[in-house]
């Protein structure tokens, strides 16, 4: 990802680390980051390790985004822990709305086996408005931040998981926030 060039995003080359949580349930560690090997504008990735060994668990990373159009721009992903039962929930920027924009969202995956081996069948949109990155006006650097980040907690109704990223939607670069609950 360091040769891509993010439309509306006003630093080059774009920020995107690694982020790894640890699942005691499952016994695994998971690290999930965006991957250009297949989608020359980046794929979100996850690869879990068993716990003591660190041997791998999936043979080869999974791609966690759903989409197929091979053109949608997929960045920044968020983990930070798991839920009471040990399942992962991984939220990322994503242009799939309009893969040839800056038209840009969060998308998430949520309830995810640290185990799983295939692509998740469904992705949820966490926002509700899309973001031009290309109208919004920011003299700091990066205007879209360095990353997003993602939290769960537990209530009587289940978990909540919640995501925190930049938006553009007011012309200026806002914090916004959002949450879904998960039935247990």
């Amino acid at each position: 990802m360091d040769a891509a060039f993010v439309p509306g995003y006003n630093r080059f080359p774009g920020s995107d680390f690694p982020r790894i949580a640890v699942s005691d349930a499952a016994g695994t560690v998971s690290m999930v980051w965006n991957d250009a090997t297949r989608n020359p504008l980046g794929d979100i990735y996850l690869q879990s390790f068993n716990l003591g060994s660190l041997t791998r668990v999936q043979a080869t990373p999974v791609k966690l985004n759903n989409d197929t159009s091979g053109i949608a721009l997929h960045f920044m992903p968020a983990l930070r822990d798991v839920d009471n039962s040990g399942r992962l929930n991984v939220s990322w920027y994503d242009r799939r709305l309009a893969p040839n924009s800056a038209q840009t969202d969060v998308f998430a995956a949520l309830a995810l086996d640290p185990r799983l081996s295939s692509t998740p069948a469904a992705n949820v949109r966490v926002t509700n408005v899309s973001s031009d990155w290309n109208v919004v006006s920011s003299d700091i650097v990066p205007n879209f931040g360095d990353y997003t980040d993602n939290y769960t907690t537990l209530t009587a109704n289940g978990t909540v998981f919640h995501v925190a990223w930049s938006d553009g939607r007011l012309v200026v670069p806002q914090p916004f926030t959002s949450h879904v609950t998960l039935k247990p």
